[in-house]
């Protein structure tokens, strides 16, 4: 594994070098830290030159404390508590280190070593899942059947960000036929990967990792055409969609969305405009490559980028009218109060309307859905109403861990859609 790639993610229960885990080799946390572990010396020495900024800043913090960890005395803390004592050590690191933390880094904070019930932080009163790599127990919990519910796709997230190694950079190969005309599109994710994708033979990766891989770079494009379907919405040789809050996990494997000019049969040109401020400021035209039956019918495929909030994109000069609205993973009531200058989202949602298109949204969790839409209605100040609101069978297969249940969740697993907003 290379450095850049170990700097990636980060497991309590594993060497944060070579990620063999406790049940595999002895490991040792880092005396100074206390917060990530390794199988011996050669790697923590292999690891100290990205690891001493932030070792340093842990340290002293233990030193103004009479703790022997920075996470002590939260033990049978409220869900709530314990999430804002993981959160708030996580920005003060930041703040005292004067940049973002690393993905490795923040899952330090969002998923120490600790008991998954009681958040009891004694090392030496921890024992680990023997299953996964996320879990700790102390005596009193080391039963904890809510935990068995969910080891299995725990060590499914740990098996595929230990494939990104392999993947980095591999989207699925696109082998849908075209324009069938009648079909509709398979009864779930599953089904259609089972049907149109081809599992890549070179990668010597096991099918039950490849499957969920695969459907992370599927799931939007996907969601898009059963919102489409659900819709019964006409479709032109031309078909513009933007994608809002979108960031660059929107870019990665764009070249997926070719999907849509094999499968709807009137599209010739499929314009993909990603709106959001992750996003560099760059705002030109890019034509994205595509297959040779593709490009032998004259089929375009265009990716633009725009760097800034929705609000403003809508009264840009590259400003192009859509024809369908998607946001995926939103979160758009995170801000609890509107009119908050935090709220980044409300003008941005208002502007929705003017568009007179469909709009798709999605979301980890039934529950996140309803807080949707209903931020949704306070913000237009009107109880508009959804086609649907519904378990998306066309959701990610990859498992990510949810530093805030201790549990799952899954890109695009909830989706709502409205044909309009009246």
């Amino acid at each position: 594994m290379t450095e850049d790639l170990h700097n990636l993610f980060f497991y309590p229960n594993t060497c944060h070098v070579c990620k063999s885990s406790g049940n595999e080799t002895p490991l040792k946390k880092c005396s100074n830290c206390k917060m990530i572990s390794y199988c011996g010396k050669e790697h923590q020495k292999q690891h100290w030159l990205q690891h001493k900024n932030v070792c340093r800043v842990l340290a002293e913090m233990l030193d103004e404390t009479d703790k022997s960890n920075l996470l002590e005395g939260y033990q049978n803390a409220s869900a709530d508590d314990w999430i804002k004592a993981k959160t708030n050590l996580m920005l003060m690191v930041s703040i005292k280190l004067d940049r973002r933390l690393l993905p490795y880094e923040e899952e330090m904070f969002k998923f120490p070593r600790a008991c998954a019930v009681c958040h009891e932080t004694n090392l030496k009163l921890l024992t680990d899942c023997s299953s996964c790599p996320c879990a700790s127990f102390c005596e009193k919990h080391k039963n904890d059947s809510n935990h068995d519910k969910i080891c299995q796709m725990l060590s499914l997230c740990y098996d595929l960000d230990i494939a990104t190694t392999v993947f980095i950079r591999h989207p699925p190969r696109n082998v849908v036929p075209y324009h069938t005309e009648t079909a509709y599109l398979p009864g779930s994710i599953r089904n259609f990967i089972d049907l149109y994708m081809n599992e890549d033979k070179s990668l010597n990766v096991p099918s039950d990792i490849q499957i969920p891989h695969i459907s992370e770079y599927l799931t939007r494009p996907l969601t898009l055409l059963y919102a489409l379907e659900r819709l019964e919405h006409p479709i032109g040789s031309t078909l513009t969609i933007h994608v809002i809050g979108a960031n660059m996990i929107e870019v990665d494997g764009i070249e997926i969305w070719e999907i849509l000019l094999h499968w709807i049969p009137t599209l010739t040109v499929l314009n993909i405009v990603l709106i959001g401020p992750e996003l560099d400021s760059n705002s030109e035209k890019l034509e994205c490559d595509i297959c040779d039956c593709c490009n032998e019918k004259n089929m375009k495929l265009y990716l633009e980028m725009n760097g800034v909030l929705y609000k403003e994109y809508v009264v840009s000069e590259c400003f192009v009218k859509p024809d369908i609205i998607v946001g995926y993973n939103l979160g758009i009531h995170e801000c609890e109060n509107i009119d908050s200058p935090n709220d980044s989202w409300s003008e941005s949602i208002r502007s929705l309307p003017e568009q007179k298109c469909p709009f798709v949204l999605t979301s980890y969790t039934a529950e996140e859905a309803q807080k949707e839409h209903k931020r949704i209605c306070d913000i237009l100040q009107n109880n508009v109403t959804y086609l649907c609101c519904e378990t998306n069978q066309f959701s990610s297969l990859r498992p990510h861990r949810d530093y805030e249940n201790e549990g799952v969740y899954y890109q695009n697993q909830y989706v709502i859609i409205y044909r309009d907003f009246n």
